[in-house]
């Protein structure tokens, strides 16, 4: 999979001078199906801010992974795939398994309308879980344990383990070497953080042409991946933060290699929404929630680095939030925390110390240890 050279406007030197997205796709070759899907658009915002837009960026590493384990025959034709989801990524499985013919079933948390239709409708089988109070590690872990208890009922069956599988970050390699083939030096890389994969992925390829390469990371003020925050997040945050966003977590995901990150933003729910309504109304993407985080931190970095350019990813399609952040009603009923506005992140001394607004960490490539001064600690 490569991606194009940046087409330059008619009448200009210069690639996309100005301001209209202009996209391109991976390859204008004939694809299957299973090909399409993988290949992310790549979109310039701005003069010097570059967006990978994917419609469903979690089926690249759930692609890469189902197919190593068929190549390896420790996942059969016709197997079962078994996996802790409630996202992007279980829809991800979800539509390579229907088309490689493999079984799939997930266990889950709380699932939005439409995604739950999908997964149905391509086949998996679900069991939900809809609670982890009281339990060690909290409803993810709860999940986990419950995976562990259908692979035991289920011989041969096979656990692709987004959180743990190194190939999870090595399936975005061909794409973070095509971006640099068409971007060029990338001097920010700019993404959300739920299973560490695209993040760490990118961050380990780009930085072998760029050491200076600035890796931020976009976290959920109630996420624990980088340090228990505080936990006072507006009622927004509390509500949105696990049925509709694909970022942050509840314990921290081994794939998360803190010592790839620079720094960290912790974005409020209302800014993320401000944000993919913006690029609506600017560009007509629809996008979900955790594409606005990322892009209102890139913009911004973008707005305090002119000249140098920034990638940010755009992980998945809005179409799946339409009677949520896209949904007059929904809106109108959260406008009071909807119309808050932050300009700027507010720096803090601790990931312990983040609160409700936007804020900004230096974590200067450091392990967790170093930083927090103790292990992984779930909520």
């Amino acid at each position: 999979m490569t991606i194009q050279n940046v087409l330059s406007r008619p009448g200009t030197d210069d690639a996309f001078t100005g301001n209209p997205a202009v996209t391109q796709r991976m390859s204008n070759q004939p694809q299957t199906a299973l090909e399409s899907l993988c290949a992310p658009s790549l979109i310039r915002m701005q003069q010097s801010l570059f967006a990978l837009q994917f419609d469903l960026m979690k089926i690249v590493p759930a692609r890469f992974i189902l197919e190593a384990a068929m190549e390896r025959g420790v996942l059969k034709p016709g197997g079962l795939v078994v996996e802790s989801s409630s996202g992007t990524f279980a829809l991800g499985l979800a539509i390579v398994c229907a088309n490689l013919g493999l079984r799939l079933s997930l266990v889950t948390g709380q699932l939005e309308e439409s995604l739950e239709w999908r997964l149905r409708h391509l086949g998996a089988s679900i069991e939900k879980i809809f609670s982890g109070k009281g339990y060690m590690g909290g409803i993810q872990q709860k999940r986990l344990d419950r995976l562990q208890e259908v692979m035991a009922d289920n011989p041969g069956s096979f656990w692709p383990q987004q959180y743990t599988n190194p190939l999870h970050p090595e399936a975005y390699a061909p794409l973070a070497e095509s971006a640099m083939a068409s971007i060029g030096k990338i001097d920010y890389l700019v993404a959300s953080v739920g299973s560490g994969g695209s993040i760490c992925g990118f961050a380990r390829i780009l930085r072998k042409s760029n050491p200076n390469l600035s890796v931020i990371a976009v976290d959920h003020n109630l996420s624990v991946l980088f340090g228990p925050t505080s936990g006072e997040a507006v009622p927004l945050c509390q509500e949105c933060y696990e049925p509709l966003l694909g970022m942050g977590s509840d314990i921290v995901i081994p794939n998360l290699d803190h010592t790839q990150c620079d720094e960290v933003h912790w974005v409020p729910v209302a800014q993320m929404i401000e944000a993919i309504h913006r690029i609506h109304r600017d560009y007509g993407l629809l996008l979900g929630p955790t594409a606005g985080a990322a892009y209102s931190v890139a913009n911004w970095i973008a707005s305090s680095n002119p000249g140098k350019n920034v990638l940010t990813i755009f992980p998945d399609h809005g179409i799946r939030y339409m009677k949520t952040v896209y949904n007059a009603e929904w809106l109108n009923n959260r406008a009071d925390e909807l119309n808050r506005r932050w300009s700027h992140p507010t720096p803090v001394a601790s990931p312990t110390a983040v609160g409700s607004d936007w804020s900004i960490f230096p974590w200067g490539r450091r392990s967790y240890h170093e930083v927090l001064g103790h292990g992984p600690v779930s909520r």
